[in-house]
């Protein structure tokens, strides 16, 4: 039978409780930022209640385990959260309270779903913290089960979350296996331990800056794929969205990437980003790179790329090259000469090649991971629109 629809204001009510940040009443309570709230799953991340994550500094909201709180500014509109705890959250959250004979995790699957996403989006107001109308939220139509379907409903969305966090976990964890695996194979790289003979970069691979885009190539005869920042991240590639480069010949020859090429973000705003580094895949063919990249090509007869890649990702190679970066009008860089001027350890090939093999086993059991994670999310969404939408 199809639920009837009504506002969601007929769901719950906002209870926004101010509390001040020197009420001595509240001050024990634990406070509960939006960076801490997990997007789209809704959990709270790396919360204690006894460590109190974040830090009052203005009025806050006060809530507790009746609560679901809302994140109303434009790039959190998906974050919901359903507290096991009394607390006070930042104002950038709004406790919403469910009202009889409405189950509170029915309502943050509402608030999470799709459709009320884009519901918002058409409404948010505000230039330079574009925020949620919350008169126009309470008044979006949504569906009202019976409480016994809502439950229902709540459970299995809930099971799908259990599941798609347990897979988001697990790809963490092998994610944080690699440089473990590098530490106890090759002892720390600031220390040196095992005192490995120490090399520049440049003294065993090649080491080459990218292509400043300007609208100067506009008349250049070629036109190819080209790697921005944006695509490069630590021990990882992003490539969801690709952009063209028009260029020479000569130049296509200079910069063309070649598979198990190494990525070096040259210039980040923030300092902590400079330094990091993915291998290219090889995946998009005739793929150049733009100057705030710059590409390594390991002389395989010394350096793996496998190993070069987990060591400039390191702390030590991190730090080398952050303190050879320079900051110019808020950016920071580094150049060319840097990179090659980085010192690392360089242990024999044949444990070089053993951690590469180590790497390459790790990486298919984390592709699998993210495809089942990828599904998981898939289910998710899917069951969400199919419970929660029109027809509910």
């Amino acid at each position: 039978m199809t639920a009837r629809r009504v506002p969601l204001g007929e769901l719950c009510e906002i209870d926004r409780r101010g509390i001040q940040p020197d009420d001595p009443l509240t001050a024990e309570l634990p406070f509960v930022g939006v960076e801490n709230v997990v997007g789209g799953r809704g959990g709270l991340l790396n919360f204690d209640t006894d460590s109190r994550i974040g830090s009052q500094k203005s009025t806050a909201f006060r809530f507790d385990q009746r609560h679901v709180l809302y994140g109303k500014l434009r790039p959190y509109l998906n974050k919901v959260a359903v507290p096991e705890f009394a607390g006070r959250c930042s104002t950038e959250l709004v406790p919403l309270l469910p009202r009889n004979r409405v189950d509170r995790d029915f309502l943050a699957h509402l608030l999470r779903r799709k459709e009320t996403i884009e519901f918002v989006m058409a409404s948010v107001t505000g230039s330079r913290m574009p925020r949620t109308d919350m008169k126009i939220l309470m008044s979006m139509p949504v569906p009202l089960p019976t409480l016994g379907e809502q439950r229902r409903i709540a459970g299995i969305l809930n099971r799908a979350s259990r599941i798609e966090r347990l897979r988001a976990r697990t790809a963490n964890h092998l994610r944080e296996f690699i440089p473990a695996l590098f530490i106890k194979m090759f002892g720390d790289p600031i220390e040196n331990p095992i005192r490995w003979e120490r090399r520049r970069l440049g003294g065993v691979s090649e080491v080459y800056g990218g292509l400043q885009a300007t609208r100067k190539r506009a008349n250049h005869p070629l036109k190819k794929p080209y790697l921005r920042v944006a695509n490069v991240l630590r021990d990882q590639l992003v490539l969801d969205e690709i952009k063209y480069i028009r260029l020479t010949e000569n130049e296509l020859g200079r910069v063309r990437l070649q598979r198990d090429d190494l990525l070096i973000v040259e210039g980040h705003g923030n300092p902590g980003e400079i330094g990091r580094a993915a291998i290219w895949d090889g995946s998009v063919k005739d793929c150049v790179h733009q100057n705030h990249l710059i590409r390594v090509r390991p002389n395989r007869d010394s350096l793996i790329p496998e190993f070069a890649c987990t060591y400039l990702n390191s702390t030590s190679g991190r730090q080398h090259l952050l303190r050879s970066g320079k900051t110019t009008s808020g950016l920071n860089t580094i150049s060319t000469s840097d990179g090659k001027a980085c010192a690392l350890f360089v242990p024999p090939l044949d444990l070089q090649n053993r951690f590469a093999e180590v790497v390459a086993a790790a990486r298919d059991i984390a592709a699998t991971t993210e495809a089942a994670l990828d599904t998981a999310s898939t289910l998710s969404a899917s069951l969400m629109a199919r419970l929660l939408g029109n027809g509910a």
